[in-house]
């Protein structure tokens, strides 16, 4: 178990699906509604990242890391590593820099299983080890997220649930208790409690545990 922190920009704009797909769902061809769908989309795929723990895209950052254990971290989601370095004496200077033979990303073959990489372990002759209860001890950098293609197997079941949920949530617009009120430039703001059991149930294989 480690904790972790980070920096960096965080993609907020980054959907699970495009408006031309949820307009074909609908049924409908370009209209003056595109501005709020476009912003249900983006809701509900922010929605998607909080239930399941994790992000299904990528993005190059930089995180911090806290370790107990001296051969082995969690860590967020991972796809690649540019860089680990670490601070032994907790001045925030990370003098040592790992090599690629220093260490081992798990779970072994991961990305041929379409997955992530959630831990790191020392190599069994590796001469490093992490520098236990130092604050943001580690420092790596990489491409954090679940996948770079949306289209696999695997991911294209966040598509499926952001269209699904994206659809409901416009049809709700029309309800009575799917509108709380108006902004300031009178456009209407809707009022969803969340994500639907049936999407979350579709979500459940996807939630991280570990944290």
């Amino acid at each position: 178990m480690s904790d972790s922190s980070s920096t960096g920009l965080l993609v907020t704009s980054q959907t699970y699906c495009t408006l031309a797909e949820v307009n074909a769902r609908l049924g409908l061809v370009s209209t003056a509604g595109d501005a709020m769908l476009q912003q249900i989309i983006s809701a509900v795929s922010r929605w998607i990242d909080t239930y399941t723990g994790r992000r299904f895209y990528p993005a190059e950052e930089t995180r911090y890391y806290t370790a107990d254990n001296a051969r082995e971290i969690w860590i967020d989601d991972i796809l690649a590593v540019t860089s680990l370095k670490t601070d032994d004496d907790a001045d925030r200077v990370y003098e040592n820099t790992w090599s690629a033979t220093d260490y081992d990303l798990l779970p072994d073959n991961a990305q041929v299983k379409d997955l992530p990489f959630s831990r790191i372990k020392i190599t069994p002759n590796g001469s490093r080890g992490f520098p236990t209860k130092v604050s943001k001890g580690i420092e790596l950098i990489g491409s954090y997220g679940y996948s770079e293609d949306t289209s696999n197997a695997r991911t294209v079941m966040i598509k499926e649930a952001c269209l699904l949920q994206s659809e409901r949530v416009w049809k709700r617009k029309d309800s009575p208790l799917g509108v709380s009120g108006m902004t300031p430039l009178g456009q209407q703001l809707l009022k969803v409690p969340g994500l639907d059991p049936d999407v979350k149930e579709m979500l459940d294989p996807f939630r991280r545990l570990v944290e």
